[in-house]
């Protein structure tokens, strides 16, 4: 066999061997493609064997001969037919298939990681634009090989038999020590009993008008990972600067009103107080990011940064619409920010953990005289949105779209967390006290 990990030709000699004479044993699609071979005599061998596969039709050396003489494969078929000849003649397998299989595969995978370097090197030396942009293109083309070698092909189950085990196990133990939750839990009851957890590949939109608290209510999940889970958070703000995140953070976390915190106007016991939850903060693994323009493939770079150093527990965009996609802006602002949800959603499932993309709303739904109770439809550009998302959640606060004369006692100071969709669960709803000038929400009583 070659020592070369970029050329396995002896490799590719015997595949072909095998098949010419022994026929695929049953497999219908061995995983290999033409271009996944280095000999160039080899990549059309390869063709009309795979094609006579796929027609049903059995390998030797004549059906072979035929199908290359009839696609014109020959290249020159005088010297072919000698080479093929000797092939089915000369070679002697000694392996099973599915080895030479994986040595070509690996070599050919080495090849077109190789081919990707070459055109990174070239596009770092050339390419216009900011650093980030570039730098993002080129580690998702070297992922993208990466996770097509580690998920291509079919697989038995029983090879997910120890990750099955170990999964039900996990399960029964947080039933009985965690009370069923075997996500992240996000510390507001309602919303851990009904998704189990945040689970590391899931994108949350959260959802509502101005005014409703969604920043506050992302921020209170972020504190409740980062101080009570002790988890790293990662925070993304286009539109509020880092000192108006962490304030309301500590109003929160003092509880504290956010005027007296601001003023100055704090006593001696509030004085303590802050103190405290500064340190509670600042010892924490909580990272701000307020750059405000923020691209879909900046966002991208600087998670892969941060997952090199850290392992993330959550991240928090606020907001998705602030977002931009300059590669897919010209086909207009629903594919932009269809591109954009998609991204969010893709980093998820590559980063592996929770993401919460806070969303806008129509304005529509103001023009509702019935029910201003949102729904699904309300969601801006909520088509791919809502399609991205495995749990959509909303916030109706009955406060701010009724008279007060008309909001019923016990509907006042709460807020109605809607779970409008709810990929692996049931959607269901529930209330939360709400404070606005401690910027916090609190589990009911």
């Amino acid at each position: 066999m070659s020592s070369n990990p970029l050329h396995e030709i002896e490799s590719e000699k015997n595949l072909i061997g095998f098949l010419l004479t022994r026929g695929v044993v049953g497999q219908e699609d061995i995983g290999l493609e033409p271009n996944d071979f280095y000999l160039e005599i080899h990549r059309r061998i390869f063709q009309a064997i795979d094609e006579l596969i796929s027609e049903g039709i059995a390998l030797d050396a004549v059906s072979v001969t035929s199908h290359m003489r009839e696609k014109g494969l020959f290249k020159d078929e005088s010297k072919d037919l000698v080479y093929l000849t000797s092939v089915f003649r000369d070679t002697v397998p000694t392996q099973s298939l599915d080895y030479y299989i994986r040595r070509i595969k690996r070599s050919s995978d080495r090849r077109k990681y190789l081919e990707k370097l070459s055109v990174s090197i070239e596009k770092v030396k050339s390419e216009p634009g900011d650093n980030d942009t570039v730098f993002s293109e080129i580690e998702q083309s070297l992922m993208d090989i990466s996770r097509q070698e580690r998920s291509k092909g079919l697989r038995l189950v029983k090879d997910d038999k120890l990750s099955l085990i170990e999964y039900i196990q996990n399960v029964v133990k947080n039933n009985v020590d965690g009370g069923g939750i075997t996500g992240l839990r996000t510390h507001f009851s309602g919303l851990d009993n009904a998704t189990t957890g945040l689970k590391p590949h899931e994108l949350l939109i959260l959802a509502a008008r101005p005014g409703n608290g969604k920043t506050t209510f992302a921020l209170n999940v972020a504190s409740n990972v980062c101080f009570k889970e002790g988890k790293t958070v990662a925070i993304f703000s286009l539109e509020m600067s880092r000192l108006e995140l962490l304030l309301k953070i500590l109003s929160a976390e003092a509880r504290i009103d956010s005027y007296a915190l601001k003023s100055g106007s704090l006593t001696p016991t509030q004085q303590i107080q802050i103190k405290d939850a500064i340190l509670t903060v600042t010892n924490a693994s909580l990272f701000i990011d307020d750059s405000g323009y923020l691209t879909i493939q900046e966002f991208s770079a600087r998670m892969r940064q941060l997952k090199s150093t850290e392992n993330i527990g959550l991240v928090i965009v606020d907001y998705l619409q602030l977002m931009s996609d300059p590669k897919s802006a010209m086909g207009g602002r629903q594919q932009e920010v269809a591109s954009i949800s998609r991204g969010l959603k893709q980093m998820a499932r590559e980063i592996g953990c929770p993401i919460i993309a806070l969303s806008q709303m129509n304005r529509s739904i103001e023009s509702r005289t019935k029910d201003q109770r949102p729904q699904l439809s309300d969601l801006r550009e909520s088509g791919a949105i809502e399609q991205d998302a495995d749990i959509v959640c909303f916030i109706y606060r009955e406060e701010m779209v009724k008279p007060p004369e008309e909001v019923l006692p016990e509907k006042r100071g709460m807020a109605e967390i809607i779970i409008a969709k709810n990929r692996s669960g049931a959607t269901d709803s529930f209330e939360l006290m709400f404070n606005p000038k401690i910027s916090r929400f609190d589990n009911k009583l």
